[in-house]
């Protein structure tokens, strides 16, 4: 991927981003779960792959791949008016499944993490404490006791 596309890339990507919070009306879609992860342009510029990312059931993922791909002459459209280019790509969607690995990727090391912690938590709780240290220290701490008469 030269810089151009790249480049034309994150345009038609901001562009689509755009349009699906606000000029997007399709109650099949939802623009908060919704978002356009990267687009991908060959040299020739005439088709680009839309990568969408849906947080979600597949059923909803289904359901929003199929209301882009309803709504992508209107989207193709918005692209033509915003990103100056000779010929306007042809936009294809499909879910971003390299997104969805990373997210489960972070998610198995965040679980590992938590796991190494509680580990030393235990370990931490089961150290037997020196008696000598705290009996010192505790009669350092406490302020002298007054007799009482009872």
């Amino acid at each position: 991927m030269s810089r151009r596309t790249q480049r034309i890339g994150n345009l038609i990507r901001q562009t689509l981003g755009q349009a699906l919070l606000s000029k997007l009306s399709d109650p099949r879609l939802d623009s908060v779960r919704t978002s356009i992860t990267r687009v991908e342009v060959p040299e020739d510029l005439l088709t680009a792959k839309v990568f969408v990312s849906v947080m979600g059931t597949e059923a909803e993922q289904s359901r929003t791949i199929h209301a882009l791909r309803h709504a992508s002459g209107h989207l193709q459209e918005l692209v033509g008016r915003q990103v100056s280019l000779r010929h306007t790509p042809i936009l294809s969607f499909e879910i971003d499944k390299q997104f969805k690995s990373t997210l489960e990727t972070l998610n198995l090391i965040q679980r590992a993490m938590d796991e190494i912690d509680q580990r030393q938590r235990d370990r931490q709780a089961q150290a037997p404490q020196p008696a000598d240290a705290e009996d010192d220290h505790a009669d350092e701490a406490a302020p002298p006791r007054e007799p009482t008469n009872t």
